[in-house]
Parts: C-alpha cells; structure tokens; sequence
C-alpha cells in the first residue's frame, strides 16, 4: 500500500485535480495493458511513470505501441538521470509486451519537455490544439 500512496502523492504533483484513490488505482495496476514506475532515493520516492499500451499512436504503424502516459520528477531530484531511469524501465516493459514503438505527448508551452522528449530520442509526429465549447 505504500507503494500506492507513493504514486498517489507523485500523481497529484503532476496532475493536481487527479482524485484517484488507492482502490481505484490498485485496479488500474492490474491491468495488462497498464504499468506504473516509481523512482525512489536513499528510500523516499522521487518519480514516477506510467504507461499504456495502444494499437495507434502518432508517427507510428497501427500495431502494439507503449505510450508514455506521464513521466514526473520532484524538484531537487530532476537532471540526476530519474526521468531517464523511468523511461528505461517504461521502454522495456513496452517492448517486453510486444510494442515497437513508444509514444508520449507534451504541452505546446512545456519547452523542458519537448526538449527531453527529443533529447531522449523521440521525434514530433504533430501538434494538436483542443477545443471545448460549452452547451
């Protein structure tokens, strides 16, 4: 359960409005087609990531992919090589379920991102901007 409420806490510091709860995620951790990660120092927990795998995903062919759901590093940990870590074991666990390739997505004013994204050896397969218009 600990490990649960690790990846509540890392969560919500990248997605503050997520109202998960332990059950729920314990659910989604069972999954076949979902996998979490969490990066630990010295014991404490530091980051995070998780993973889906997909039948489509941007630039790549129609057939098994990974896609990097959301990656985070606490601040005062970020530039030690965690993301990298997590992105090693997020690849591996994809690959491992037959993906050929790893998808992920970045926000067009996240300029940190993007950069590690390509620093990391993805390419951009687009740009998209969502609408909602309320009824």
């Amino acid at each position: 359960m600990a490990d649960i409420d690790a990846l509540i806490t890392l969560r919500r510091a990248l997605w503050p409005d997520d109202d998960s709860s332990p059950d729920e995620l314990a659910a989604l951790l069972q999954r076949d087609d979902f996998a979490g990660f969490i990066a630990s120092i010295g014991g404490a927990p530091v980051g995070f990531a998780e993973i889906t795998l997909r039948r489509y995903i941007d630039g790549a062919p129609d057939a098994a992919n990974g896609f990097l759901e959301g990656l985070f590093v606490a601040e005062g940990h970020r530039r030690q090589g965690v993301a990298d870590a997590l992105l090693v074991a997020a690849s591996a666990r994809a690959r491992a379920n037959g993906a050929t390739h790893l998808g992920s997505n970045a926000d067009l004013d996240n300029d940190i991102s993007q950069a590690w994204h390509r620093a990391m050896g993805f390419d951009e397969a687009g740009r998209m901007i969502n609408f909602a218009k309320p009824l």
